[in-house]
């Protein structure tokens, strides 16, 4: 289980520097609400905070964005022709598998309702 909700200082939006929030915008979305900023609160509030032995949250948010760009998934995905199609659909096994094999990782996944529909 991932460790969550210890005692370190709590999110300070001050602490993320312009040019993180840039970055994070596109490798750490809200892509539920669309806000930001509160969500990264939450992330740090509930996991960033059992980190502060070894990254504050500067270095927390630094690791997460490295993280991302070290496995792109938008590539690992199109390289298993899982791309956006307008009626081609896929199992969760088809997704999770490629994820697997490149990250040695299971992901979590979830699904979302376009609301346009």
């Amino acid at each position: 289980t991932k460790p969550s909700n210890c005692n370190g200082s709590q999110f300070d939006t001050r602490k993320v520097s312009p040019k993180m929030r840039i970055k994070l915008k596109k490798s750490w979305p809200d892509v539920e609400s669309g806000n930001d900023t509160r969500f990264w609160k939450d992330e740090w509030n509930k996991h960033g905070t059992c980190s502060v032995e070894r990254l504050n949250q500067m270095q927390y948010f630094e690791r997460s964005h490295d993280m991302w760009l070290s496995y792109n998934i938008t590539e690992i995905l199109k390289n298993a022709s899982i791309v956006p199609h307008p009626t081609q659909t896929w199992t969760y096994s088809d997704i999770v598998s490629p994820i697997k094999t490149a990250t040695g990782r299971t992901p979590t996944l979830r699904c979302k309702q376009d609301k346009k529909t």
